[in-house]
């Protein structure tokens, strides 16, 4: 009893933890406003191998800018960094209104955006590490997260029905505006950060040296067969439900996000096992099993059925495999591997569609799923097979 109580204890998150969640959940409101870009890209004349070069520019951009990123969370107190990045944000989202036609203007803006997008996620997420002890630290990334699931659910819906009766004009007032609330609140939020030692003799390791150890390879190696599963499904679903008449994507994102936020938030704090690396191949099993339920979705409850399974797995990897990432790091370099991390992510997002893409061109979408379960499934066993003793050894 008393060590249950003293779990609640150490997982009791200070207001720092709560207003960064504020940020993010803002910051990817705006973001969410963005899904609908195609349909501005449409009226531009884009052709659908230029709308996909466009929207996929961003997260080049974001990729690429993760070494600068880190960079500057190792010299710059992070607060500021994320005051920088949500600045970026907002001009670059308020100049899409001048854009009237395609060239190379609109390209140059999603290069920026994906650049200020990448300096706040990640000075974002680094506050949330250094603002609590390790043993709190999955439980705090948990609830932060939550704000990249929760403005799925509504907010693009609600962009939608802006767009239909406002016009473009208004759709991106609104993400605008979505990105300068948390601008302006960033100013009055106080992060007590531990100082950052720059001293003559401290010599920082570099990217290489973290993906010599064997414990980061596997981490970010597991973090890409995650990204690459989750992204996979979250970009084919629709396609598939085209498939089905009566069957709608929004009960898959739905559930699955409702799943997730839920788990991280609650199961966060109350299970005792939280955090344990252990739990990281059940929740591989997770998201393979959602992949395999999609094959066999006929109807909607299917899909929310896949939407839920799929999201148990997606709730459990993005904050034990980030905190694992950053365990046992300097504190001058949690920003560099936390930065290596989310380059792990984006990577996974790049290659998910493109592998399924091509799998499905000869397979079809439907039976796709399966061979995309047996990837998540076999790499996650290999992986975390042979890294079961340096993931473990972080938690001794």
């Amino acid at each position: 009893m008393k060590k249950s109580i003293s779990v609640m204890e150490e997982r009791t998150l200070p207001r720092v933890i709560l207003a960064m969640h504020f940020l993010v959940l803002m910051t990817f409101s705006s973001m969410a406003v963005f899904n609908l870009l195609p349909l501005f890209l449409e009226t531009l004349g884009g052709s659908p191998r230029q709308i996909g070069l466009i929207v996929g520019v961003f997260s080049i951009a974001s990729f690429l800018s993760r070494p600068l990123a880190a960079w500057m969370l190792g010299r710059v107190q992070p607060k500021k960094v994320c005051m920088a990045g949500l600045g970026v944000m907002l001009v670059v989202t308020f100049l899409y209104v001048f854009v009237d036609k395609i060239g190379w203007v609109i390209f140059a803006l999603r290069i920026l955006h994906g650049l200020g997008f990448s300096v706040f996620v990640l000075a974002a997420m680094l506050i949330t590490i250094l603002a609590v002890p390790e043993k709190a630290r999955t439980y705090a990334i948990g609830v932060v997260s939550t704000g990249f699931l929760l403005p799925l659910l509504i907010v693009p819906y609600i962009a939608e029905v802006i767009l239909q009766r406002y016009g473009f004009f208004y759709f991106f007032l609104v993400a605008a505006i979505l990105v300068a609330i948390p601008l302006v609140a960033v100013f009055f939020i106080k992060c007590p950060m531990p100082r950052l030692i720059h001293e003559p003799d401290f010599h920082g390791k570099g990217f290489f040296h973290h993906l010599a150890q064997k414990r980061m390879l596997i981490i970010f190696s597991l973090t890409f067969i995650f990204e690459l599963g989750l992204s996979a499904s979250l970009s084919f679903v629709p396609l598939l439900a085209y498939e089905g008449s009566l069957m709608r994507a929004g009960y898959f994102y739905t559930f699955l996000g409702l799943t997730a936020v839920l788990l991280r938030i609650f199961g966060g704090k109350r299970l005792p096992f939280w955090g344990d690396p252990r739990l990281l191949f059940p929740a591989f099993c997770f998201l393979a099993g959602g992949a395999v339920l999609l094959y066999f979705s006929q109807d909607n409850w299917l899909l929310a059925l896949s939407g839920i399974v799929t999201g148990i797995g997606t709730g459990i990897l993005y904050p034990h495999l980030s905190a694992l990432a950053v365990e046992g790091t300097p504190t001058n370099e949690k920003g560099m591997v936390l930065s290596m991390f989310a380059a792990s992510v984006d990577l996974g997002f790049a290659f998910g569609p493109i592998i399924f893409g091509g799998m499905s061109h000869i397979l079809g979408i439907r039976v796709s799923f399966i061979p995309l379960a047996v990837i998540v499934f076999l790499s996650a066993f290999v992986l975390t097979l042979s890294g079961r003793f340096v993931l473990s050894d972080t938690k001794k």
